[in-house]
């Protein structure tokens, strides 16, 4: 599936943690001045930093600050209403998650 401009996406993630798999949202707002959005896990609201779409691909960084400060490079490929990708995380290496599309619209920025 090519992402197209101007579209809300709610993404239904799970992440395969060295601890368990974890449960959270990917809130995606893309436009054509590119891609904003937030995260929602355990840890809160996380906002989604140097994002950007290409054809069916994402890529995206989000920051931690608990329970150790670090940031998380995310990229993925979405194929309809799926999403697989990786999580390169510093102190773990690459963590693969999936998502499942929720909802999507046109986006009102």
């Amino acid at each position: 599936m090519r992402l197209t401009v101007q579209e809300h996406h709610l993404w239904l993630i799970t992440v395969d943690t060295p601890t368990g798999q974890q449960q959270g949202s990917l809130e995606l707002h893309l436009s054509n001045d590119g891609c904003k959005g937030r995260l929602f896990n355990d840890s809160g609201e996380l906002a989604i930093e140097n994002a950007s779409v290409r054809d069916e691909g994402l890529s995206w960084e989000v920051r931690l600050a608990q329970p150790i400060a670090m940031t998380i490079a995310c990229h993925a490929r979405v194929n309809g209403d799926t999403m697989k990708g990786v999580a390169t995380v510093a102190a773990f290496g690459d963590i693969n998650f999936t998502g499942t599309l929720v909802t999507k619209g046109h986006a009102d920025l």
